[in-house]
């Protein structure tokens, strides 16, 4: 195995990602109607368009006149997104709206930029993992390790769509080539640290990362681990107060986390486990939590046009959940259980069929039965496929992977797996895979020496 194969590997994957996001810019840049006469564009839907209106805000207020912490509007999700949305659009001079007015998002070719920019810092940071891995593992496994990482469909379609995953990627591999890195330079702590914070900024599920890393850095340094996390945990805390100084300044609130990440939740749990743990009918239960939420909005005088009162809100949604939840526990757990495994049912395709498929026609395109009899079964193969040469690399490496690799990577995987596998949505367990790759690349690597080496 040479590096210059590795290298080519590389390249090619970059170039089939350019490719790819031309073909889908021009194929599906435009708006459909639905049999409900309502218009999607057809990759800018779900919950992209928020992204879009909210980055038009404060590109907006920034133009006239308002500093960048005042800008903007009330961050339902993520915090970054929008932001890099409006950056793209300042500096490539581009609408991201035909008609603001009606809402009209712009279809035009000038979105491939952005998408070619989510490749280049993809593959950018692959290319820096890589070089900090080749110190650690064969340039064989590494090679598999990168095939997965560069070509994998569940993960490569991602950097062709304007959702958040690409750039949450890149951070991912960044952070993690750092940590796998044996330097102990004060810079390196401090950079993990701005990272993670930026790694919270684009997707929230970030938000106690910090402990698993902890853990790692205790277990890898004893005694010795007290200034790394110190120095990571300040420059941590440094964009979250950044974060929260901005709410400040433009809803005169401090508060962190937005309120996706206490409703969400709220949406989908309470009313299941009440109509299972009172065994009442589920449009029951679901009344009784929309009642009580009724109630404490009046007994609380809460006017949800405010901010600092929606904040009040949210955080009782929040409490509400979390008290079922500890009525119910077993109960809870062989539910979150059971969307978890759901979760982990990799779809390579999503990106496809979310700009095929996903709109506001019905039935919904993933209920229908022949969808369902010839997409699961494909899926539950080919994640059983991956998930095997996964489990066959976590054994078969020990004599290559370091116990404190084996913590960190460990960790990782159950962390993400604890915050988002509940979500019943393939989409939210791809960040789990950036992980599983080096077990996966591992896997393959021994499973090839066995079958028919490779030349070295």
């Amino acid at each position: 195995m040479s590096l210059k194969k590795i290298y080519s590997l590389l390249a090619v994957a970059f170039i089939l990602s350019i490719i790819s996001s031309y073909t889908f810019v021009n194929k599906y840049d435009s708006y459909e109607v639905s049999t409900d006469f309502i218009e999607n564009h057809r990759m800018i839907k779900a919950d992209i368009p928020s992204i879009w209106e909210d980055g038009e805000i404060i590109k907006r207020d920034i133009k006239s006149g308002k500093n960048y912490f005042s800008s903007g509007k009330e961050i339902f999700r993520s915090y970054l997104p929008p932001r890099l949305i409006a950056a793209y659009s300042f500096i490539f001079d581009y609408d991201l709206y035909e008609d603001w007015d009606e809402k009209i998002i712009s279809s035009d070719s000038k979105k491939i930029y952005y998408l070619i920019l989510q490749a280049v810092i993809y593959y950018s940071a692959l290319l820096f993992f890589f070089r900090k891995i080749s110190k650690l593992y064969p340039l064989r496994n590494c090679f598999f390790i990168m095939c997965f990482l560069a070509i994998e469909p569940t993960l490569f379609f991602f950097h062709s769509s304007f959702h958040t995953e690409s750039i949450y990627f890149s951070l991912q591999i960044i952070v993690l080539a750092l940590m796998l890195d044996e330097s102990n330079k004060k810079i390196k702590f401090i950079i993990i640290g701005l990272l993670l914070g930026i790694m919270f900024l684009q997707k929230i599920v970030t938000i106690y990362y910090i402990l698993p890393i902890s853990i790692y850095y205790i277990y890898k340094l004893k005694k010795m681990s007290f200034v790394p996390i110190s120095l990571i945990s300040i420059f941590y805390f440094l964009i979250l107060i950044m974060v929260g100084f901005g709410n400040y300044k433009r809803a005169e609130v401090f508060y962190v986390m937005p309120p996706s990440s206490k409703i969400t939740f709220h949406l989908y749990i309470p009313a299941e486990i009440l109509s299972k743990g009172e065994q009442i009918a589920y449009d029951k239960a679901d009344q009784k939590v929309k009642s009580d939420e009724k109630k404490w909005i009046k007994d609380n005088n809460i006017n949800l046009e405010s901010e600092i009162d929606r904040i009040k809100y949210y955080n009782y949604l929040q409490k509400y959940t979390f008290k079922v939840l500890l009525n119910y526990p077993l109960l809870t757990l062989r539910y979150v259980t059971w969307r978890t495994l759901q979760t982990a049912v990799l779809n390579p395709i999503y990106i496809l069929e979310f700009f095929q498929k996903e709109n506001a026609k019905k039935p919904l395109y993933y209920l229908e039965d022949d969808y369902k009899n010839l997409n699961l079964p494909l899926r539950v193969f080919y994640s059983i496929l991956l998930y095997s040469v996964v489990i066959f690399g976590f054994f078969s490496s020990r004599k290559i992977i370091r116990s404190d690799h084996y913590i960190l990577l460990g960790l990782s995987t159950l962390y993400m797996l604890a915050m988002l596998g509940w979500a019943n949505n393939s989409r939210y367990f791809t960040p789990i895979l950036i992980y599983l790759s080096i077990f996966f690349g591992h896997g393959l690597a021994n499973i090839n020496l066995k079958s028919k080496p490779l030349n070295s």
